[in-house]
């Protein structure tokens, strides 16, 4: 509690200090928080007119959130952004929280749980995504949380303990949640369902992740029929694959999305726009994804070098793309190298490390190491931006700060650290735990 709090005053101060009104909500989820907030319903986002057509291009949860503080305060009126500020600030703070739990369960130490939710509160991406008005901040928050939940219940399961069902329905609803927020992470499913309900369930497992999978769906079943009425074809929460496959492995750009790439998106280019309101989201999702399959045809193995180039833009960031954080702005080579190679490429291979030392001491990373994959995989043959890594690198932090955390032991004790007995207790409760 105290590590979430002071990690979101300190996110608040932070973007108070940096001007947070200069950067108020933008791009599609804002148009479609002013569609919601005019009472036009959930319409497309490049045509802000009220006979603009029915839209299914984002999650819905966080443009409604926008659209909520639109309708309370006025539309981008400095009170509506100050409020989605604090709440930004305030997914920054459980974040920070989370991770912190998170390294505790899993590692069963005080110190490397510190240290990790220490790096993550001034780590300068994770300061600067606080401050952007998208779901990245609010997304990360659900799925370390979820994470940290199913770890609990497949605690209490490890302890021999019947797992009820309402730990089911609890953990069915919070994915379906993630999932409104972000469809992203509907990969994680599996990996959340493994860690809530381990093998000592033995057959109760199939029936618990069977529950909590239709409380998921029941969740997502108002949106996924809206959808089904708005365009008359089975959608479940959003569309654009197609267009991110198209984008992505165009001859301009090399798999990041850069501003040579960002000139063929329908916010940018008229004539993409043009065909997106007229054919309609999801038929030009179908014409995007029969552009790529062309494109894949004539050149195979210029999509394997994209996608090779992606796994290592996940990991530490487009190479020659100058920091986006403020500070470094006017510092295009010095932001280079702090950012790339002094944060993004040593949390990378830290973390990398820690995954293999924390599986060497046995202290179980599989699945975590497992969901960080999971919340990779889509972006890898699509393309990449700093906020659809968000996920990957906050875990890789998590493996970063524990691996030298473990450094320290080895070097304090001459031995490296050993799993004590588990510890499975929510955070805050008074069992002791070692440094």
């Amino acid at each position: 509690m105290a590590i979430g709090l002071g990690a979101g005053l300190w996110a608040a101060s932070f973007m108070s200090l940096r001007g947070y009104q200069h950067r108020p909500p933008f791009a599609e989820e804002h148009n479609l928080a002013v569609h919601l907030a005019l009472g036009h319903g959930f319409l497309s986002p490049f045509d802000l007119s009220a006979t603009a057509p029915p839209s299914a291009y984002n999650a819905p949860l966080y443009p409604m959130i926008i659209a909520a503080a639109y309708r309370i305060f006025g539309i981008r009126d400095p009170e509506a952004v100050s409020f989605l500020m604090l709440l930004n600030a305030l997914c920054f703070g459980a974040s920070a929280a989370a991770i912190h739990e998170l390294a505790r369960l899993l590692f069963r130490a005080r110190s490397p749980a510190l240290l990790a939710s220490l790096v993550f509160a001034l780590h300068p991406m994770f300061l600067f995504y606080a401050g952007d008005f998208w779901d990245g901040m609010l997304s990360l928050t659900l799925l370390l949380w979820v994470t940290v939940g199913a770890f609990w219940i497949g605690a209490a399961a490890e302890r021999d303990q019947r797992t009820p069902p309402v730990s089911a329905v609890a953990l069915g609803a919070s994915m379906g949640l993630l999932a409104l927020t972000n469809t992203v992470h509907v990969m994680t499913c599996p990996v959340l369902l493994a860690l809530a309900f381990p093998r000592r369930l033995r057959a109760r497992r199939w029936g618990l992740a069977c529950i909590a999978l239709a409380v998921c769906l029941m969740v997502l079943a108002p949106w996924t029929i809206r959808n089904v009425r708005a365009f008359g074809r089975l959608l479940f929460v959003r569309t654009g694959f197609g267009l991110a496959l198209w984008l992505g492995n165009e001859p301009v750009g090399k798999g990041w999305l850069d501003a040579a790439t960002y000139r063929l998106h329908p916010a940018a280019n008229t004539a993409e726009r043009r065909s997106l309101l007229t054919l309609g989201e999801p038929a030009y999702n179908d014409f995007c994804a029969e552009r790529f399959r062309r494109r894949l045809a004539e050149d195979p193995l210029g999509f394997g070098r994209r996608c090779l180039r992606r796994i290592g833009y996940l990991l530490i960031d487009e190479p020659t793309e100058p920091a986006p954080f403020p500070f470094l702005a006017n510092y295009r080579w010095r932001g280079i190298i702090l950012d790339k190679v002094l944060l993004n490429a040593t949390l990378a291979a830290l973390g990398l490390a820690g995954i293999l030392a924390a599986q060497r001491l046995r202290y179980r990373p599989g699945l975590i190491a497992g969901l960080m994959l999971c919340t990779a995989l889509p972006f890898i043959p699509t393309a990449v931006i700093d906020r659809y890594a968000l996920p990957l690198r906050a875990l890789l932090l998590l493996f970063a700060a524990s691996f030298v955390w473990m450094i320290g032991v080895r070097i304090r004790s001459g031995q490296w650290p050993t799993p004590p007995p588990a510890v499975t207790s929510p955070a805050g409760s008074s069992m002791r735990l070692p440094i």
